[in-house]
């Protein structure tokens, strides 16, 4: 017991009587409720009454779940059947999912202590879908869990490039014709290509034609590796569903070489089965199963144009980065080229100037005796103008060179002889050849032309 001094416990140690406890549950148990269940059984309980066994709206086979009965008088059944016909019968409610308002309160059961009692009030609805499908889909995905089978949305692997597409269809029908009217722009543009593998959906055989239908689909998968599944039905009874919560139809579905499986199984009003649990991705319709493939095309015509377009960009960079640098170290030999020639240039017209400076003084040396230097400072005495044009040529094969060191010269003034005139004025001369100079005299000889010769 807690410390009767410690204040945390002190509500704790309150002792109550077990009338008053049951007498509280009484009143907060006292109501009415709506609620969504599933009928289990129906037992008649005299004229015009019902026991009613109601358990779990949803079928998920657990090994203890809740359960409640209910009663079900001849005043609340002669109510349903005004409402819902005069041959409704409560047994018809078995394996369904209902909508009830009930009464509930708690009683006190002679020898068994307190327990909860319920009344139906009203029927609210009644479910057109029979517990036995739900427990067929329950059952078989419960077994396919059970033995370690993948399935679902994690196999969905989003495909790079869809090409090979599966589908598997009725031969003959309108859902067929739902589907190929969004997929064949695609297959005649040749951008997909559609394998189609015919199947029955309803009736005795179809459980065995689906599953050797998803058969062929892994043999299309080893041979083309397939891109997607589809598989397409339309709408219909819900018995007509069956063969699609089959655990054959299922298992079959669930092999690892059935890729990417799309179903569009139905309408929208369509209950669920395994074949849409076992899917990677379920749609509601057909034509929104093969909206599905399509919109896996555009995005990747989309990731396409992305990556051709970064492409082109990126070697529109490259080439520009690449026509600067070539432009750049073009320019810079250009340059450079032109530098190495103005210097070279500079090289031979100072050569060529001092060569022509020298010759000239030497020969005003020879012709004067005074040992002259150039403006560079060099001796030209006793210097060949040859030994001089070889610092220009060194094979002496100059022949430019050669042709301005052949002069005359007045001896007298030292001036450059140009014009016969000139010559025929001055006394005395010197021709200078690559070779060496020649002193010379000019006479006039009386004949009757007139002409001067040298000697």
């Amino acid at each position: 017991m807690p410390d009767a001094n410690d204040a945390v416990h002190a509500d704790a140690a309150v002792v109550g009587e077990l009338r008053d406890l049951i007498g509280w549950l009484r009143q907060r148990l006292r109501g009415e409720h709506t609620v969504r269940a599933s009928v289990l059984t129906a037992e008649p309980n005299g004229p015009d009454s019902y026991l009613i066994l109601l358990g779990e709206a949803e079928a998920r086979l657990t090994n203890d779940p809740p359960r409640l009965k209910a009663r079900l008088d001849a005043a609340e059944l002669a109510q349903i059947r005004a409402e819902h016909g005069s041959d409704f019968d409560p047994a018809g409610l078995v394996n369904r999912t209902v909508t009830l308002s009930l009464r509930t309160s708690l009683r006190q059961r002679f020898g068994r202590g307190a327990g909860v009692q319920a009344k139906v009030m009203a029927l609210l609805s009644v479910s057109q879908v029979p517990l036995e499908a739900d427990l067929d889909r329950e059952r078989t995905l419960q077994r396919l869990r059970l033995e370690g089978r993948r399935f679902g949305p994690e196999t969905w692997s989003e495909p790079e490039d869809p090409y090979q597409i599966a589908l598997v269809v009725s031969e003959h029908g309108e859902v067929r014709r739902d589907v190929e009217h969004v997929l064949q722009p695609l297959e005649e543009a040749g951008l997909i290509r559609i394998h189609r593998v015919w199947a029955i959906f309803e009736g005795a055989g179809a459980e065995r034609s689906l599953a050797e239908a998803f058969a062929r689909v892994a043999g299309l998968q080893r041979e083309h590796s397939l891109s997607a599944t589809l598989v397409c039905r339309g709408g219909g009874p819900v018995e007509a569903f069956r063969p699609l919560n089959a655990f054959g139809t299922a298992n079959a579905a669930a092999h690892p070489e059935v890729p990417n499986l799309i179903t569009g199984l139905g309408h929208a009003g369509s209950p669920c089965t395994a074949l849409d649990v076992v899917a990677a991705r379920s749609e509601p319709t057909p034509t929104a199963a093969a909206m599905r493939v399509r919109q896996l095309v555009e995005r990747t015509g989309a990731r396409a144009e992305r990556a051709l377009a970064d492409l082109d960009a990126a070697i529109e960079a490259e080439l520009k980065a690449a026509g600067r640098i070539i432009l750049a170290r073009a320019s810079a030999t250009f340059d450079q080229t032109l530098r190495d020639l103005a210097d070279l240039a500079d090289d031979r017209l100072s050569q060529l100037g001092q060569a022509v400076e020298q010759s000239l003084l030497a020969n005003l040396a020879t012709a004067t005796g005074v040992n002259a230097k150039s403006a560079s400072g060099a001796n030209t005495a006793g210097t060949d103008p040859l030994d001089q044009a070889a610092l220009l040529d060194e094979t002496g094969e100059d022949v430019l060179l050669s042709d301005a060191l052949t002069l005359v010269i007045a001896a007298g003034t030292g001036r450059v002889v140009t014009m016969a005139e000139q010559a025929r004025a001055a006394a005395e001369l010197l021709l200078h050849f690559p070779d060496g100079v020649v002193p010379a005299r000019v006479e006039a000889r009386p004949t009757s032309t007139r002409y001067a010769t040298t000697h």
